[in-house]
């Protein structure tokens, strides 16, 4: 019993030992940070649209959506019976903002669109690594900290994801308005 206690412990220092942290891997493209707080990710490389460059604003619309969405989605999902008949949640996600540049709605706000990838633990053809890209699509505003998120044909609260019930977005949300619909606004 004592040697097998400590063929373990050893095993166990090993694997520590491989492990790295966020904060001693190298920070290249595909890296991913994992948030400690519910194993969802939240840096983003390599997925379906093109990120926008890593700028103090995209890096603020990516913990607002991890703040709002995927955060309380991982603990809403943690909740879950693992005998559930439900999908099994994902074990990462990670967002990535699309726009580098705010665009303005049809009522004159500034809004960045996301995207939310996740990864089950297994490998899908999708992509090499794993991940399934664009499993939640949305939008952010970054003056009220809104989150909205496509469903079916248009737009929700992100609370609506998290079992909610609330009224729809209006029609106006995360759709980009053209100059002439900006400048007759004003």
């Amino acid at each position: 019993m004592l040697r097998l206690a400590a063929v373990s412990l050893s095993l166990l220092v090993s694997f520590a030992s491989l492990a790295t942290t966020p904060e001693t891997a190298p920070a290249g493209a595909g890296d991913v940070a994992k948030d400690t707080d519910n194993a969802a990710v939240v840096v983003a490389k390599d997925g379906g649209a093109p990120d926008a460059p890593e700028t103090p604003d995209t890096k603020s619309m990516k913990a607002i959506v991890h703040l709002k969405l995927v955060g309380p989605l991982a603990m809403n999902e943690e909740k879950r019976s693992r005998f559930s008949r439900a999908r099994m949640p994902a074990q990462e996600r990670r967002v990535r903002v699309i726009d580098a540049k705010a665009k303005t709605d049809k009522a004159g706000n500034a809004f960045h669109a996301f995207a939310v990838d996740a990864r089950h633990g297994f490998m899908h053809d999708e992509d090499a690594d794993g991940w399934r890209t664009d499993t939640i699509v949305g939008c952010v505003y970054p003056q009220s900290g809104k989150v909205f998120v496509k469903m079916g044909e248009g737009f929700r609260p992100g609370e609506a994801m998290l079992g909610k019930k609330g009224k729809g977005a209006s029609a106006k949300v995360c759709e980009a308005a053209t100059s002439t619909q900006v400048a007759s606004k004003g």
